[in-house]
């Protein structure tokens, strides 16, 4: 038999990256030498030290054992509550253990990682980069990025969203697309610099502090003549030009005198033609009549053109432990074919499992779930679904997310519908 007490405060609080400590009192009201081993139950396991962790106690005996709370300034740790369970337990009486339960307050930092992916790029119209946010803290940050041209408006920068919530431990990817407001025809690159400035904010309430991140990136404008159409317009010009020159010198006196050797029979040959030439207008006045009807009933009817095309598909998947995935599919309208340019993946309630996005039976891309709650997916070369064949959203529910029971998991496409 034996008691214990935690001594102190049961509620702490504690820092990322401090510590804080508490004491427990092992009394042995035993009437035998025991052994008392204190262990930590939670998710705080990992970052907490008992000292000592075993002790043996005399009959009547007690001694205080220190705990030691260290959480890591680290993702792995999550700002809030976190409850701990200190068990005390006997070797002589193993089924009497007792447990005293604290209250660890983790305080919130804030840190945000992000990466312009290239930060140079070359290009005539304009170029496409790829702005990486991670959330590097240990709590949810609600990010703004705003973009800047210090050249005062010489470019034009635009972003696919330009706000999102940030979960720890994620990465949120922006396509980012810059284009020149005029080009040029010759002349050197042109060096246009450009700025995506990031402001953040806890999603809860919070008085964690956060410096804005400042990602800097360029564009080189190339002129829009490549350099080898100079040089081979000139040689073309000089060609040219001696042809001329040839045509002056030789050729033109040679066909002067063959002309007028054929004056002559032009004029025989001109009277002769008068005469057939009057029969013929009676017909021809006849067959420019059909042609002129004919030319009334012709039209022509213009090509028809790609429509943009958004659509949206969800999922409402059981969990499974046999692999499995759920289909849920989607067909074009009038089975038409489309060309998808983006998708964008979105798992608001932190499923478990992996996802497929599937064109018929080709396998797209797959992912785990765990790894987002949004994520974008945007191709330079649009996808092409023929006609007739599905866009299949295919889900593996291991664990629903908090307040489910199935996966809800949703993917968001951005296609043209072709005609």
């Amino acid at each position: 038999m034996k008691t214990s007490t935690l001594l102190g405060d049961p509620t702490l609080t504690v820092e990322p990256g401090d510590q804080v400590r508490c004491a427990v009192r092992v009394h042995n009201a035993g009437g035998v030498v025991d052994q008392f081993t204190v262990d930590v139950i939670g998710d705080a396991a990992a970052w907490t030290e008992v000292t000592p962790a075993s002790v043996n106690l005399m009959p009547d005996g007690h001694v205080e054992v220190e705990v030691v709370f260290s959480p890591p300034r680290s993702t792995d740790v999550a700002a809030g509550q976190h409850h701990v369970g200190l068990r005390v337990r006997s070797r002589e009486d193993p089924d009497s253990s007792s447990v005293e339960e604290v209250v660890v307050e983790v305080g919130a930092f804030a840190e945000l990682d992000a990466e312009l992916l290239p930060s140079k790029r070359r290009g005539r119209r304009g170029a496409r980069y790829r702005l990486a946010v991670e959330n590097a803290g240990n709590t949810p940050m609600r990010v703004e990025v705003d973009p800047f041209d210090p050249e005062d408006d010489r470019i034009d920068i635009r972003l696919n969203r330009e706000s999102f919530t940030l979960h720890p431990a994620t990465v949120a990817l922006v396509t980012v697309k810059v284009r020149p407001y005029r080009g040029f025809l010759r002349g050197e690159p042109r060096q246009h610099p450009f700025e995506l400035r990031l402001a953040a904010e806890p999603t809860v309430e919070s008085d964690v502090e956060w410096t804005p991140l400042t990602v800097r990136g360029e564009l080189v404008q190339e002129r829009l003549l490549p350099g080898w159409v100079l040089p081979v317009l000139a040689v073309a010009l000089v060609l040219v030009a001696a042809l001329g020159a040839l045509w002056v010198a030789v050729v033109a006196p040679g066909i002067k005198s063959i002309a007028s050797e054929q004056a002559a029979n032009a004029s025989l040959a001109a009277s002769m033609a008068n005469a057939a030439a009057d029969k013929a207008n009676g017909s021809a006045e006849d067959a420019a009549a059909d042609l002129s009807s004919a030319a009334a009933i012709t039209s022509t009817t213009p090509p028809p053109t790609p429509s943009p095309l958004s659509f949206r598909v969800a999922t409402f998947a059981p969990p499974t432990t046999d692999g499995s995935f759920q289909r849920f599919p989607y067909t074009a309208p009038d089975g038409k074919a489309l060309e998808i340019g983006d998708i964008v993946l979105q798992n608001p309630r932190g499923d478990v499992g992996y996802l497929r996005v599937l064109i018929g039976e080709t396998v797209l891309l797959e992912t785990g779930l765990a790894n987002f709650h949004d994520l974008t997916y945007a191709y330079s070369t649009r996808l092409r679904v023929p006609a007739g064949q599905q866009v299949v959203v295919a889900v593996n529910c291991v664990t629903p997310g908090q307040g489910s029971a199935r996966c809800t998991a949703a993917a968001s496409f951005s296609a043209m519908l072709q005609p």
